[in-house]
C-alpha cells in the first residue's frame, strides 16, 4: 500500500522556520511566505522561538526597464557564478517608478529617482509610501536660482535625522553639455531651496563623487582631487552652513598601461577612506567599457615645510590588497562588506554601467531617442573582469543601480 504524503501546508512550524532561516535571499524568502497560509504565518510570527534570522543581505542590482525591471541577486549565485535574475515590481504609486530616472541609493532600500527625468526628483523606500521630495531648484551666490537636475546623490544619515543633509552631483537645467557639473546641499525640512557650494572652489575641477565621512563632505573631483566641508547646524534659514572647501589630497595620473581613467569613486572601508579607479581603453578605442580597475587608499602624513614647520599632507596610495572585502561602487552609494560573512564569496569590487553620468544630454531626449546602457556590469576579482550580471540591452528610462539593504 502506497505511502499517504501529508500537504506541504502540514509541515510543522519549527521545521518550516529552520528552512527559512537557510534562504538568503529577500526574493526567495518572499516566495516561500507566498505558497500557502500555513507558510506565511509559521515564517512571519514575531517573536516566537526559533523566528529566522534576518538573511545576511548584499546589494542588489536594479535594471529599470519599465514594466519589464529586474534585480540581480548575488546571494543566489553562491559567490562564484552569475547572478540570479528576479523580476522586479517597481511601484506606480507614490511616484511612477517603473519609467522614473535612477541616480542613487542608500541603506535601508532608500532609491533617489526623477519621476520626470529632468524634475520630480525624490527619495523613495521601496516596499512602502514614503517619498522625500528632493529640491528642484537652487541658489547660487548673487540671490539668482536655477533649475537643476541630480546626476547623483547622497545623505549623511538615515531620513528623518534632525541633522540629514543631502548632497547632490547636479545640472543647471536647460541642460548645457558644455557646463561644469556643480555640487548642491540642502538640509532636509528647511526650506524647498538647495544651496551650491562656492563654485570658484571647484572651478576647473568636476565633481566625480560626493560622500560624508565622519560628519564631513567630501567631494572628489574629476582630477582625483579630495574636497573637503565641515557642515555647522543652525536653527535659521537653510539650517546648515557649510565651512570650506580644505584640500586633502593630489590627483593621480589620468593614464595607466594605456589606459585612461572611466571613473572615479570613494568608499569607507575598515574606518578608512579608499578611491576607487575604473580604467577604460584611451579615446578612439571601440569600446569603453571597463578593462581593470585599482583601489587607493588616503594617507596622512606629518612632513616638515621650507620653514621646518610640520604640515599635514594627504595622498593616495595604491593597495595591493582588499584586506577581505567586497566593495560595491556607485556615486554617493559605495559600500563595503566583509567576505567573512558571506560563505562562497571572494574579495572583489562590484561596478555598475554608469556611463550615462558623463552624457546629461541623455536626459532631455525623447524616450524614443533615449538610450541607458546596461551591459558595462561585473565585478574585478582575481585581478580581471568578471561578467557576474547577465547581459541587458539597456532602456530609455533609467541607468542601473544598486539596491542597498
Amino acid at each position: 500500500m502506497a505511502m499517504h504524503t501529508p500537504p506541504w501546508e502540514m509541515l510543522p512550524d519549527d521545521i518550516l522556520r529552520l528552512v527559512f532561516s537557510r534562504v538568503e535571499c529577500r526574493a526567495d524568502r518572499k516566495v516561500m511566505a507566498g505558497v500557502c497560509g500555513a507558510w506565511r504565518r509559521a515564517v512571519k510570527v514575531k517573536g516566537a522561538r526559533g523566528q529566522p534570522p534576518r538573511p545576511r543581505q548584499l546589494p542588489c542590482l536594479l535594471r529599470p526597464n519599465g514594466g519589464d525591471s529586474s534585480v540581480c541577486c548575488l546571494l543566489c549565485s553562491g559567490g562564484d557564478g552569475i547572478s540570479v535574475v528576479h523580476a522586479a515590481h517597481l511601484p506606480q504609486q507614490p511616484v511612477d517608478a517603473r519609467h522614473a530616472r535612477f541616480f542613487g541609493s542608500h541603506d535601508g532600500s532608500w532609491a533617489f529617482l526623477a519621476s520626470a527625468q529632468t524634475s520630480g526628483h525624490v527619495l523613495h523606500k521601496f516596499g512602502t509610501d514614503t517619498i522625500i521630495p528632493l529640491p528642484d531648484f537652487m541658489d547660487v551666490q548673487g540671490g539668482e536660482s536655477y533649475a537643476i537636475v541630480h546626476l547623483a546623490a547622497t545623505i549623511s544619515h538615515q531620513p528623518g535625522h534632525a541633522s540629514c543633509l543631502v548632497a547632490a552631483i547636479v545640472k543647471t537645467y536647460p541642460i548645457d553639455a558644455t557646463s561644469l557639473r556643480a555640487v548642491a546641499f540642502w538640509r532636509m525640512g528647511h526650506g524647498t531651496m538647495a544651496s551650491e557650494l562656492h563654485r570658484a572652489e571647484i572651478e576647473a575641477m568636476e565633481p566625480e563623487d560626493v560622500m560624508f565621512h565622519k560628519g564631513d563632505l567630501l567631494v572628489l573631483t574629476e582630477q582625483g582631487n579630495l574636497l573637503v566641508w565641515i557642515p555647522e547646524y543652525t536653527d535659521e534659514g537653510r539650517g546648515v552652513e557649510m565651512h570650506g572647501p580644505e584640500h586633502r589630497a593630489c590627483g593621480k595620473p589620468r593614464v595607466y598601461n594605456e589606459l585612461a581613467v572611466r571613473s572615479q569613486y570613494l568608499v569607507e572601508s575598515q574606518n578608512y577612506l579608499l578611491l576607487i579607479v575604473r580604467y577604460r581603453e584611451r579615446e578612439g578605442h571601440p569600446t569603453s567599457y571597463a578593462q581593470e580597475l585599482k583601489v587607493f587608499q588616503m594617507v596622512e602624513l606629518d612632513m616638515p615645510d621650507e620653514n621646518g614647520i610640520l604640515v599635514r599632507r594627504y595622498n593616495w596610495v595604491e593597495m595591493s590588497s582588499l584586506f577581505g572585502e567586497m566593495i560595491f561602487v556607485g556615486r554617493g552609494c559605495s559600500r563595503s562588506y566583509k567576505v567573512a560573512n558571506y560563505p562562497g564569496f571572494a574579495e572583489g569590487l562590484y561596478f555598475l554601467d554608469d556611463g550615462s553620468f558623463y552624457h546629461p544630454d541623455l536626459l532631455s531626449r525623447d524616450a524614443a531617442d533615449r538610450k541607458y546602457t546596461c551591459s558595462d556590469n561585473g565585478r574585478w576579482v582575481n585581478h580581471r573582469i568578471d561578467r557576474c550580471f547577465p547581459p541587458e540591452q539597456g532602456c530609455s528610462w533609467s541607468p542601473p543601480v544598486w539596491v542597498l539593504p
